[in-house]
C-alpha cells in the first residue's frame, strides 16, 4: 500500500468513524464535521483532497504528511485509538492491521505512515487485500487476548525493519549536518588557542624577565581556559541541537476478518 492510499485510507476512515458526513466531488472531499466536533478541528466544514492539482485548482487542503488536518487526525488517534472492523468477501479469519506514524525528528524533520497486518492464527505478517470493507462488530467476533500483545510485538518489529533504511539515513544525514557545524564553530576556537599558545612561545623566545614571562604565561592560560570553557558550551549547545528522536506511534488499529 502506497503512502498516499494510507493516508487518505486513515483519513477518510476516521471521519466514517466520528460519523462525519463525507461528500466526494471527483476527489474533492467536503467533510461535515459532527457538532461534538467543532472545537477540536475550530470549524464546522472541511474541504481536503489527496490530489495536488486539485488542491491547487480549488485552493483546498491538500493531505499530506505535515498538513493541519492530518495532524489533528493523528494527535486525536494518539489520545484515543480507535478500532474499526473490515472484512474481505466471505472473510472469517481474524487479523489486525496497526497503523503507523513513524517520526524521525532533529534539526530537520521526517515522518511516514506505515501499516502492517498480523494473522491472529499463523501470528506472523501478511499482505491485506484491498477488497475490505467496513462492518458493524459481529456479534461472534472472538480475539484470543493472549496473542494481541504479541501481534503487537511482532508489528513493531516488523515496523522498525521495514523503516531501518529511513532511520539510518536520517541518523546519517543528522550526523554529517552535526561535523559540519562542529567543524565551522569549533575550529574559530582551536585557532585562537593555536594564536594564544604561539604568543607564550614567542613571548619566551623573546624575553628574558622570568617573572614577566610567568605572569604572561598565566594570564594567557586563564584566556585559553575561558576559551575552552565556551567551547564546550558550544559543543553541548551542538549535541542537543542536533539530537536525534525516534518515534514509533499506533494511531489506529482495524480487525479484519480475511
Amino acid at each position: 500500500m502506497d503512502v498516499t492510499k494510507q493516508i487518505k485510507d486513515l483519513t477518510l476512515s476516521f471521519f466514517k468513524t466520528i460519523d462525519a458526513e463525507i461528500i466526494n466531488n471527483n476527489g474533492l472531499y467536503s467533510i461535515i464535521i459532527p457538532q461534538k466536533y467543532f472545537n477540536y478541528f475550530q470549524k464546522s466544514n472541511i474541504q481536503i483532497t489527496f490530489d495536488e492539482k486539485i488542491a491547487e485548482e480549488n485552493n483546498c487542503e491538500l493531505i499530506i504528511p505535515g498538513s493541519k488536518t492530518l495532524f489533528q487526525i493523528i494527535t486525536n488517534c494518539n489520545n484515543k485509538g480507535p478500532i474499526s472492523v473490515k472484512s474481505s468477501p466471505g472473510g472469517t479469519n481474524p487479523a489486525i492491521r496497526y497503523h503507523f506514524y513513524v517520526n524521525f525528528s532533529g534539526v530537520k524533520q521526517y515522518s511516514q505512515l506505515f501499516s502492517i497486518t498480523i494473522d491472529l492464527q499463523k501470528m506472523s505478517v501478511i499482505d491485506s487485500p484491498t477488497n475490505l470493507e467496513s462492518i458493524e462488530i459481529p456479534s461472534n467476533l472472538r480475539l484470543v487476548s493472549e496473542k494481541i500483545s504479541p501481534a503487537f510485538d511482532i508489528a513493531l518489529e516488523e515496523l522498525k525493519q521495514n523503516s531501518s533504511e529511513l532511520k539510518s539515513s536520517f541518523v546519517n544525514n543528522t550526523n554529517d549536518a552535526f561535523e559540519t557545524d562542529f567543524k565551522l564553530f569549533i575550529s574559530r576556537y582551536d585557532d585562537e588557542i593555536r594564536e594564544l599558545d604561539n604568543l607564550i612561545t614567542e613571548k619566551e623566545s623573546t624575553s628574558d624577565n622570568f617573572e614577566k614571562i610567568k605572569k604572561f604565561r598565566f594570564d594567557i592560560i586563564d584566556k585559553i581556559e575561558i576559551i575552552e570553557k565556551e567551547k564546550h558550551r558550544l559543543i553541548d549547545t551542538l549535541q542537543n541541537k542536533h539530537q536525534v528522536n525516534l518515534d514509533y506511534n499506533l494511531i489506529s488499529s482495524e480487525i479484519l476478518l480475511l
